[in-house]
Order: structure tokens, then sequence, then C-alpha cells
């Protein structure tokens, strides 16, 4: 979005973004970039061009984002375990699991759990869902998020979370969660659970 803002010589701050990221839409809840676009060059848009692009333009991103370092050592240490894993997202499954095999993971999840057609549905539902679908209690799951809002969403949930702050989210603030990570590759899943508390 921020480069499609720059076609229109304006520019999307990263303060006035951060509060989308993660929260299911940027055309709409808590940032409408669109309107934001408006707003700073005063003009009208054809809004349904400028999310197509927007659209496109995920999706390229999508297809050249990299599997974070050490996400596939964490996952494996789980599953030596016998934990069971899930993905909570407000993304959607079959972009998530285009995702998963564009990067080869083929770990084995006991739950999927996405909002679809819903993307401004309450993250904490899903992860509540989540729970239920694991048999889990709250005190016994563990979430990794990299969003102030998921982070909440977690939280409210009542389950512990770990933010995990990539590119964009790195300089915001993760006062919600349990404990921050800068990098799956910096600790052992053992070391992990210790600072959960586990």
């Amino acid at each position: 979005m921020a480069r499609h803002l720059r076609e229109y010589g304006a520019d999307l701050a990263l303060d006035d973004w951060l509060p989308a990221v993660g929260s299911g839409s940027s055309t709409s809840g808590a940032f409408d970039a669109v309107a934001h676009l408006e707003q700073l060059t005063g003009t009208t848009v054809d809004r349904e061009a400028v999310i197509a692009h927007r659209t496109r333009r995920k999706a390229e991103l999508y297809a050249r984002a990299p599997l974070l370092p050490g996400v596939r050592e964490r996952l494996a240490e789980a599953q030596e375990r016998g934990m069971r894993t899930a993905i909570v997202t407000r993304n959607r499954d079959d972009r998530v699991r285009a995702y998963l095999d564009l990067v080869g993971l083929d770990h084995q999840w006991q739950a999927l759990i996405c909002a679809n057609e819903e993307p401004m549905r309450d993250k904490a539902q899903l992860y509540r869902h989540a729970l239920a679908v694991l048999d889990l209690q709250a005190t016994q799951a563990l979430a990794f998020e990299d969003s102030p809002s998921g982070v909440r969403a977690a939280k409210r949930a009542q389950v512990i979370c770990a933010a995990v702050p990539n590119e964009i989210t790195r300089g915001a603030a993760f006062d919600e969660a349990d404990f921050v990570l800068s990098s799956f590759a910096e600790h052992s899943l053992d070391e992990i659970l210790r600072l959960a508390g586990g």
C-alpha cells in the first residue's frame, strides 16, 4: 500500500499504518488506507482500483516472503515433543496453504483456524476456537504474534503470547506481550517454554 500511495505523490507513515497491521484489513477498521490517501492528496480516488492494486501487490509479496529463520526448527522440536500446533490467522486458509507449500513447510498442524471471508473477525474468537479444537485450556497454550493487535487478541483469549516482530513491526511497542523474541532462531523451544513459564 505504501508503494501505491507513493504513485500518488503521498507517503504512508509507519505510525499511521501500524494499527492496521494484523487487524485483518488496511482498507477498513483500524486504518483505512484509501481514505488516508484521499486525505493526503485532497482528491477522490477509484477505491476499487486501489484495493485491487493492493491485493495484487500483496500476493506478489507473499510469493517472495521467506520462512522466518528458526520456524522450521522450532516446529520440528514441537513435533518431537508431541505438542499440538495450530495456525490462527485472519487470513484465508487457501492463501495459508499456498504459502506453506511455497516454502516447503510440511509440518503436521492439528488445526488451521482462519477468518476466510471475515478478515475483520475478532481474532480472540479465533484463538478460543483453536483452543477448543486442540482441546486445550488457555493456560496450556503459547501463541506467537508479530503485531501488537495480534498480541492483544491472544491476551484477550487469555493465551500466553510471545511477540516476534517482523521487519515492519520491529519498532512497535509490545507492552502486552508476555515476552519478546527478536527471532525464532535465537532460542531453542525448551528455552522459549522456560521464558513462557513452562
